[in-house]
């Protein structure tokens, strides 16, 4: 058999070794679920021009088995087809496998019927759940098994579970069991490749550490505990994720090539972007809260297109691989002068190499043996900034004959599900739309304001009363919202009134008998227990308790799960017979379409396009039958997390006021002559301002 065919893959405690060479790992995050199958290859080549030796990918539960026993690894979700690309360019593979994955990815990764499996807790030592996870895992290794490196493949690192310490306490030593079974679990189904977990490990896998830059003490601490292992960085942060009703990320570039050079001078020999791409959630792939666009700052943009951060890791990345030998078999020794810098040498045959850092100005330097400055984090990143230009983006020609149609109110429907509390969205909708209506008759006792009270529910409500909107919901909504299960005793007293899952609205009525419409809107699943306090399996949507009027209950329900339009697909069926020309006088919960015909030289232009969607307000776009996903234009309010150390880290945000999330990636394979954009608008609001725009690339020089 060939080298390639018998590829061995250890490590030691410096690196990972291929071949029984220690290997420089330069890996970045690209999740294939998160492009279209057609940009797949211009992604890899560009991650390969920016240096990267590596990609990590998560697999995706609930992309290849959206349905109980239904699995789906074609077409858009043909991960054998990205690890060949991967494999044709030398590219290394980190296959994240889950089962659970987080990601800001719907449900972290599960499938949704998991959450209705009769005795399910999910991810702890728990036979419902632990079966249907080796079901999965056993289909998802027939799939991969072939590329791992043993068998001539790309895969040279399998990730079991992620993240695990986040939800250690609350499962405690049976939490510890199942995560040790997991491990177990991958090499009984023909893992023969190292495996690794991150934030939360098991014996037989190696453990890795996630972050925005490790510092020296957590470092030691790591060290101390797997002294035979090599120090790996699974996730390193460029940025971080956005989501409705809070600003965008970024974050320094200078400051991420400081801590990768500070964890090189620590020993660490392997690193991934986190995200290298991130791509776009498209369709209801977001998870709670999560805006559309998951770009994240990263090296490579939303469109695939090297940004400056990315432009400027290249000369790192270039620098590192020009020295990896020295990195990885040369003699280290570090120490600390009196000002508080630190300075690593290298010592390999007779060439060395010195790194100088300076941790309170976020600065470092390398140096090799005739003391030429090889890299300057400042000046590195002045030089290139000086030296890139890149393309403007410019508005194309307007969107053209605009039509409506009125999505029909429940009452005009015939099929209701009936019942005298309201029943929790998700049993209606199994997650295959964002959509429920709640209707009852109410009677008001007296005129002027009245109160409802809608004690557990989530995520966002628009209340309508004989057919007229009278309220909804304010952002911003928490990210983790609190205990979703219900509270007793004295943390019930402490609860407080703005406790995320429960929600006041005022309007005013006048005495007597009304129809009450309240459409229920979910914004993703969670990602993970944190988020509600409790196990995932108790995600819930909709309203699940009683609604209260001025303090009265209100009964005798009926719920429509789903819209009409998504129902009839108006997104992908033209029925134009049946739509309005006349878009005055806007209205809420209404569903427009327009066209935009496109010329050969545009189609076959090298661009990227996008859509500018200030003039929307909340709801879903489509263009030529696909999803480009949620769209809610709400203005970030400045607001942080207060465990992110911002100043440090080189993070900062958007002012306040700008809007979460304005332009909207849209794939240029989805695009052709002649193009049918179509949007559902839940508040009252006319989309005709709506613009694509263009970024052509520069020809390449002759």
């Amino acid at each position: 058999m060939s080298a390639k065919e018998t590829m061995t893959v250890g490590f030691d405690n410096r690196a990972v070794t291929i071949h029984g060479q220690r290997t420089l790992l330069i890996a970045g995050e690209i999740h294939y679920a998160r492009s279209p199958r057609a940009m797949w290859p211009a992604l890899l080549d560009r991650s390969v021009e920016c240096g990267l030796n590596c990609i990590a990918a998560y697999v995706f539960w609930n992309v290849h088995e959206p349905e109980r026993d239904v699995y789906d690894f074609s077409g858009e979700r043909d991960l054998r087809y990205f690890l060949r690309l991967c494999a044709e360019r030398g590219l290394h593979v980190i296959l994240r496998c889950g089962p659970y994955c987080c990601a800001e990815w719907n449900y972290g990764g599960y499938p949704p019927y998991l959450r209705d499996e009769r005795g399910v807790v999910i991810r702890t030592w728990n036979k419902p759940y632990m079966t249907r996870a080796q079901k999965y895992y056993r289909r998802l290794m027939t799939e991969v098994r072939p590329y791992f490196a043993s068998r001539g493949g790309p895969i040279i690192l399998v990730q079991v579970e992620n993240e695990y310490s986040l939800v250690a306490k609350r499962y405690g030593k049976d939490g510890q069991r199942y995560l040790a079974w997991m491990v177990d679990l991958a090499k009984r189904l023909g893992v023969d490749v190292p495996t690794i977990t991150c934030e939360g490990g098991a014996p037989g896998a190696i453990e890795c550490m996630n972050g925005f830059g490790p510092d020296g003490d957590r470092i030691a601490k790591h060290r101390k505990r797997f002294p035979n292992a090599p120090l790996i960085w699974t996730e390193l942060w460029p940025a971080w994720y956005d989501t409705w009703g809070y600003p965008h990320h970024r974050r320094d570039s200078r400051t991420i090539a400081f801590w990768i050079l500070h964890f090189i001078g620590h020993g660490g020999s392997g690193w991934n972007y986190y995200m290298w791409h991130g791509g776009t959630n498209f369709g209801r792939t977001a998870m709670y809260l999560q805006t559309t666009s998951y770009e994240f700052d990263a090296p490579l943009d939303e469109p695939g297109r090297p940004s400056l951060k990315g432009v400027y890791l290249k000369e790192l990345h270039q620098v590192l691989h020009e020295h990896a030998r020295m990195l990885l078999e040369g003699k280290r020794t570090m120490k600390t002068t009196r000002s508080g810098k630190f300075q690593v040498t290298w010592q390999h045959q007779d060439r060395t190499l010195t790194l100088i850092a300076d941790p309170k100005r976020r600065q470092a330097w390398l140096m090799d043996s005739g003391g030429r400055m090889v890299f300057d984090t400042e000046r590195t990143f002045q030089n290139v900034r000086l030296k890139t230009r890149f393309p403007v983006w410019k508005t194309l020609s307007p969107f053209q004959a605009w039509q409506s149609r009125l999505e029909p109110f429940p009452g005009r429907r015939t099929k209701a599900v009936r019942s005298r509390q309201p029943m929790e969205q998700l049993k209606l909708t199994h997650d295959q739309s964002d959509y429920c209506w709640y209707s009852t008759i109410i009677d008001v006792e007296h005129n002027g304001a009245q109160k409802l009270e809608i004690p557990g529910g989530g995520d966002f409500f628009h209340v309508y009363m004989d057919e007229e909107l009278v309220a909804e919901s304010r952002p911003p909504l928490e990210e983790a919202r609190g205990s979703i299960l219900p509270v007793t005793g004295p943390a019930k007293a402490a609860q407080p009134a703005t406790h995320g899952f429960h929600h006041e609205f005022t309007f005013h009525a006048a005495r007597g008998k009304h129809r009450l419409d309240i459409l229920a809107v979910a914004l993703g699943l969670i990602k993970g227990d944190w988020q509600i306090d409790a196990p995932m399996n108790e995600e819930r949507k909709g309203i699940w308790t009683p609604v209260r009027l001025n303090g009265r209950e209100c009964q005798n329900w009926e719920m429509q799960p789903m819209l009409v339009g998504e129902l009839r697909q108006f997104p992908k069926h033209d029925g134009s017979a049946s739509w309005r020309r006349r878009l005055d006088p806007a209205r809420p919960c209404t569903w427009y379409s327009a066209r935009l015909r496109l010329s050969t030289s545009v189609l076959k232009a090298d661009a990227d396009f996008r859509l500018d969607a200030t003039s929307l307000g909340k709801g879903m776009l489509f263009i030529n039958g696909h999803a480009l996903g949620r769209y809610w234009q709400v203005k970030g309010n400045g607001t942080v997390p207060e465990w992110l150390v911002w100043q440090e880290q080189g993070l900062s945000i958007d002012p306040a006021n700008q809007l979460s999330q304005r332009y909207y990636h849209l794939p240029k394979t989805w695009l052709k002559a002649e193009n049918r954009l179509v949007i559902f608008e839940e508040q009252r609001r006319l989309p005709t301002r709506i613009r694509l725009q263009i970024r052509r690339q520069p020809a390449p020089p002759l």
